[in-house]
């Protein structure tokens, strides 16, 4: 496609089929205007002569052309990258909770509600708020929904109640009844959707990681407890906190 220079195909199929490949787009790229250039310049040539010339010297280019990774036997990318906890909910839904809270308090509000929990350094979190770590965010999870009683609005307490009923549901390191497990944190998805739905309903259609959350479940099914597949450790070299 990217050789008959059909750059509008190329998107409406990579939309449609929610596949994009880094490598493969260079080249993508790199053809489909090597193909605009020949057709400019020779206007007289037939489509498919200039796809013959086009592939003849894309089979000269040294280096890989797509993704090596697509072509390992029995490997699926999209099924078998699990929903990781620190990017996926810390710096997901937290995220999201963080400026829908604070960004829409007045200035005595939003700084009302963090010194009343300085054990956590409060004031360090809502001066850093735009920094913040792993650490920090699963605080927040549990704690925020004690200090944001009656400063915030019923639909934003509900979401944050929303996020900390999945987040005590994901950090747990053993599962004894996985099919009850399951119903009740697809359960706990739905809720956190729904209110998103009410707070914010545009950051659902935007934000991919509110989408990942409902393929939890099926992760947590094939490779166990969420925390099993966590990559949050390595900030553990982050000993300035």
């Amino acid at each position: 496609m990217a050789m008959r220079g059909d750059g509008k195909g190329i998107e409406e199929l990579q939309q449609a089929t929610g596949t994009k490949d880094k490598v493969a787009q260079r080249w993508i790229d790199v053809l489909l205007k090597r193909a605009d250039d020949l057709h400019c310049a020779s206007p007289w040539h037939s489509k498919a002569d200039i796809v013959s010339e086009i592939q003849t010297w894309f089979d000269q280019q040294p280096g890989e052309k797509l993704n090596p990774l697509l072509d390992i036997t029995g490997l699926d990318p999209s099924q078998d990258t699990p929903v990781e906890l620190l990017h996926t909910i810390l710096l997901g839904p937290m995220v999201g909770d963080q400026p829908t809270l604070v960004g829409n308090m007045a200035a005595v509000e939003r700084y009302q509600w963090p010194h009343r929990s300085s054990p956590i350094r409060a004031g360090y979190i809502i001066q850093y708020k735009n920094n913040l770590i792993g650490k920090h965010f699963k605080t927040l999870m549990q704690v925020l929904i004690f200090h944001v009683h009656k400063i915030c609005t019923p639909e934003q307490f509900t979401l944050v109640k929303a996020a900390s009923d999945l987040g005590a549901r994901l950090w747990v390191p053993e599962i004894d009844d996985m099919d009850y497990y399951l119903e009740q944190l697809k359960i706990a998805v739905a809720n956190l959707l729904d209110t998103f739905d009410t707070v914010d309903p545009l950051r659902i259609l935007v934000k991919i990681k509110l989408h990942l959350l409902a393929h939890l479940p099926d992760d947590i099914q094939r490779f166990g407890p969420a925390i099993w597949f966590v990559t949050e450790i390595y900030e553990a070299y982050n000993g300035v906190f």
